[in-house]
């Protein structure tokens, strides 16, 4: 008997030990390791629909098509937030008239709920209004504000014509979305001027902002407003909507890294915006 106890405990205390040493080596909270690769997940949220609906599929078309082609092995997903939407991965049903902290809360929940909990990583493209949705739910994650999850891994996030500084482009101010971009805007002054992470949580992000000359609707200045770790300007003829759709050729461009002076570049004959997108999230760093 006495010696069926002994074995008894030694079996207990082997499995206890075990427990506490999975437990130190690799704790549920150990954030993913930052790396290149095409790996990620990449999650392309689109921007404002005047008429309340975008067709997700068609809307990135190109970009996804782009990154297909070029042997990206991660799902290639959209986030969408009207009602209208049609062909998104994920869609919010909301409308023109939910605040851009009500859609960065639910994709900030879509993200946490369906990877992040999970210790899995992905990535961000996001073009005009779409990247004021990431950079809200980031930022309020990161500050615990009630409602958001209490950790996002999101490695790397590329904004193409995002009104970081507002617009001026006519919207109708009985939108609330619209109100949310006017210069000045509440929304935007709770926004801190550098582009918020996941480091809370142990996982920083990579920001790199594009912004075009050619922009009719998102100025030079606006689409790199803040501090990103990265920023490019092109001047060559690239319109808002073309910013997510060009994906060959090269166009005349600089670019900027806060790691290596934040001076820019000379003006020089660079990659597309989409490919630029692309490499954003790619690489650890943006080339």
């Amino acid at each position: 008997m006495q010696r069926a106890q002994r074995r008894l405990t030694l079996l207990l205390s082997a499995v206890l030990a075990f427990a506490f040493t999975m437990l130190t080596v690799t704790p549920a909270s150990a954030a993913p390791a930052r790396s290149n690769g095409s790996a990620n997940r990449v999650i392309f949220i689109h921007g404002f629909a005047p008429g309340g609906e975008h067709d997700c599929s068609e809307y990135f078309r190109s970009a996804r098509t782009h990154f297909a082609n070029k042997g990206w092995r991660g799902n290639l997903l959209t986030f969408g937030y009207y009602a209208g939407n049609t062909n998104c991965s994920y869609n919010y049903r909301g409308s023109r008239d939910k605040s851009l902290n009500t859609v960065a809360k639910v994709f900030a929940n879509y993200v946490h709920d369906n990877y992040s909990r999970r210790n899995i990583k992905v990535d961000v493209v996001a073009h005009s209004m779409g990247g004021l949705v990431v950079r809200a739910a980031l930022h309020h994650t990161a500050l615990g504000t009630p409602g958001f999850p209490d950790r996002l891994y999101i490695e790397d996030v590329a904004t193409l014509g995002t009104p970081h500084g507002a617009t001026d482009f006519p919207c109708p101010n009985w939108w609330q979305q619209c109100l949310d971009m006017k210069p000045g805007s509440p929304f935007l002054r709770s926004l801190p001027n550098t582009m918020p992470n996941s480091r809370r949580t142990g996982m920083g992000t990579d920001w790199t902002t594009v912004s075009s000359f050619d922009d009719a609707i998102v100025s030079e200045g606006s689409g790199i407003a803040g501090s990103a770790q990265h920023e490019v300007q092109y001047d060559d003829g690239i319109g808002h909507n073309e910013l997510r759709t060009i994906r060959s050729g090269r166009y005349k461009s600089r670019i900027k890294h806060t790691a290596r002076g934040n001076a820019w570049s000379s003006w020089t004959q660079r990659v597309s915006p989409v490919e630029q997108a692309r490499l954003a999230v790619l690489f650890q760093s943006t080339t």
